[in-house]
């Protein structure tokens, strides 16, 4: 039988109103008080949000969904990622609650004490992620697109960046490239930990150092012709051999980057390659290039079943860890190193 708000009440040694003020939040209630109350509804399993109104068959079919925005953020795949997430979570006759601040660690608080949700969604995962350690105190389930390290308190989906790191240095070894720039997106995506990106980078320049390729990383300063104009030279100032470029950023950046060879008398591919990675929906540019795309569709699809497999009753495993084999499509950019 599932423990009520005077279990809870009569535990902690306080008044039923103040329980209820502190899963509310609609009072301020003292830290230690506060914390009193919380050991309590630990320990007897307490759960006054909308997962135990699951449980007696009364969800909210609400989800909220933290993706706190940033400088650097890409508002063309944000969209993709959240009416992925929206039209997956439609299927089952759930709606999206958007929660966007910047402090979304605070944020998982309070939505969790409101009872408005019966579970919460993570995008824009970083790879020490504050809200993955708040998950652990929620009395609701925490499904990520995204794969922090600290992972242990929620249910992570995400496309495996460090096998399509290895795996583009791989094919460009086996093409014979041996000098490859990684043009990146805004330096404060990876200064913040920016999880697809950095697990990317990283596993290129570990998998380059193993094979004897030189792996030369340039973050963006901006997308504008000038602004990758500059990157360029500077790469090529500092590795004159570069024959490959892979670039984590986005439809006008590699626009520009491909100009940009071209006002150099680099053609592609004959002289330069070019692979864009961890991106989304570049089979329209106008000089069409081979890509290691991001998979939305797929990965949100999976994290909201995840999330309804939870609700569900039909796992209790939290702390894993799914990850989706990328792909590689070929459009005809990328050829043997001469």
């Amino acid at each position: 039988m599932l423990a009520g708000i005077k279990d809870v009440a009569a535990k902690a040694g306080v008044s039923i109103s103040t329980v209820s003020y502190v899963m509310s939040g609609k009072r301020s209630i003292g830290a230690a008080t506060r914390q009193k109350v919380l050991q309590a509804a630990r320990e007897l399993n307490y759960m006054p949000n909308a997962q135990a109104r699951f449980l007696r068959g009364e969800p909210t079919k609400v989800l909220a969904l933290s993706s706190p925005l940033h400088e650097y953020t890409d508002y063309s795949n944000y969209a993709v990622f959240f009416f992925a997430l929206a039209m997956r979570a439609k299927r089952y006759g759930y709606d999206i609650l958007l929660l966007m601040h910047e402090y979304g660690d605070q944020e998982l608080a309070r939505i969790a004490a409101s009872g408005m949700v019966d579970g919460i969604l993570l995008l824009d995962v970083v790879m020490c992620d504050a809200r993955a350690d708040v998950a652990k105190t929620l009395n609701l389930p925490v499904v990520a697109v995204g794969y922090p390290t600290n992972s242990d308190g929620i249910y992570s989906v995400d496309l495996d960046f460090e096998r399509m790191g290895r795996e583009a240095v791989e094919k460009a070894y086996a093409l014979g490239h041996r000098h490859i720039l990684v043009s990146g997106t805004s330096g404060g995506a990876y200064d913040d930990g920016s999880n697809y990106l950095v697990r990317f980078l990283g596993a290129a320049q570990k998998r380059g150092g193993d094979l004897g390729v030189s792996v030369l990383f340039k973050a963006a300063t901006g997308n504008g012709r000038d602004d990758v104009n500059l990157m360029l030279d500077e790469a090529f100032a500092e590795d004159p051999a570069i024959t490959m470029i892979i670039c984590q950023t986005n439809a006008a950046h590699i626009t520009n980057v491909l100009s940009g060879l071209r006002d150099r008398g680099l053609e592609v591919p004959k002289d330069v390659s070019v692979l864009a990675a961890c991106t989304y929906g570049l089979g329209s540019l106008p000089r069409p290039v081979d890509e290691m795309p991001m998979i939305p569709n797929d990965t949100c699809s999976r994290a909201v079943d995840v999330m309804m497999e939870v609700l569900q009753g039909k796992r209790d495993d939290v702390g894993r860890v799914e990850l989706l084999q990328p792909r590689y499509v070929a459009r005809g950019s990328v050829t043997s190193c001469r």
